[in-house]
């Protein structure tokens, strides 16, 4: 049994399934035990986030206002992955470059500062919202895809112009077809920004509700025990979403997960 478990405390060894099983179940025993017998006045026990979250989804409707929420993120997804592809795409041409490298540089900005701006631009709630979510992603996308793109080896262009592709087909084959494992990985981590500016943005614009409006009013009245169950349902659904598309990258890219050691 040593013999087994000695390897957990040794940089980039191999572990069977079953000891890293029992390992993962033993940490999580642990943390329970320790959550449990704590008497912190700022973490509400396991309990109390339990009662806490089935008072909000029979008084504060918590589940109509997580689909909300998580309709809006995957709306502003859609729309941000079209645009910034388009724009990463266009960047193996010359005169977009520019372009692509001052959206990149946004993703210093911070949507505070701009909600003013898009509350101008914007004629509703809605799109206010998905504005801002839309900008947020973008940016953030952009930069992952022109780093891709930019990292493509010298030696696949040639490879390709040698079997007589004109260089519209090496884009289309190298940067597009090749890269499209990538672009899955690159949505995985632009998502989970998303979700993470989900509640700042309705935080913004409450009047169509939301897990962020509903989140900041539990918190503005101190309701803690409230407070971490929703933070825990936002974690589960995050959770649930990335593993969501993980699950499309092995379905439509199957080949993708060959050269993966798992």
């Amino acid at each position: 049994m040593l013999t087994q478990i000695k390897p957990l405390f040794i940089p980039n060894s191999r572990n069977n399934r079953s000891v890293i099983t029992l390992m993962i179940v033993l940490q999580v025993v642990v943390f329970l035990v320790i959550w449990f017998v704590s008497q912190s006045t700022i973490f509400p026990t396991p309990v109390e986030i339990i009662k806490a979250l089935g008072r909000l989804f029979e008084e504060q409707n918590l589940a109509y206002e997580l689909w909300t929420s998580t309709w809006l993120c995957i709306k502003a997804m859609g729309i941000a992955i079209i645009i910034s592809l388009l724009i990463a795409y266009a960047t193996v041409i010359p005169f977009f470059k520019p372009i692509g490298f001052l959206i990149s540089k946004g993703r210093f900005l911070t949507l505070v500062g701009l909600s003013f701006v898009f509350t101008q631009m914007t004629s509703g709630s809605s799109s206010l919202k998905t504005s801002l979510m839309v900008f947020g992603i973008t940016v953030f996308f952009v930069t992952a895809m022109v780093s891709i793109i930019q990292s493509v080896p010298k030696y696949e262009f040639y490879h390709a112009r040698t079997l007589r592709m004109n260089e519209w087909q090496v884009v289309w084959e190298i940067i597009v077809l090749g890269r499209l494992d990538q672009v899955f990985e690159v949505i995985r981590q632009t998502f989970a920004i998303s979700w993470t500016m989900l509640t700042l943005v309705e935080g913004i614009s409450r009047s169509e509700g939301g897990i962020g409006p509903l989140l900041l009013n539990q918190q503005k009245y101190l309701h803690l025990d409230a407070v971490f169950a929703i933070q825990f349902v936002i974690l589960l659904i995050g959770i649930l979403l990335d593993w969501g598309i993980g699950q499309m990258k092995d379905f439509f890219l199957p080949y993708s997960s060959l050269t993966v050691e798992k």
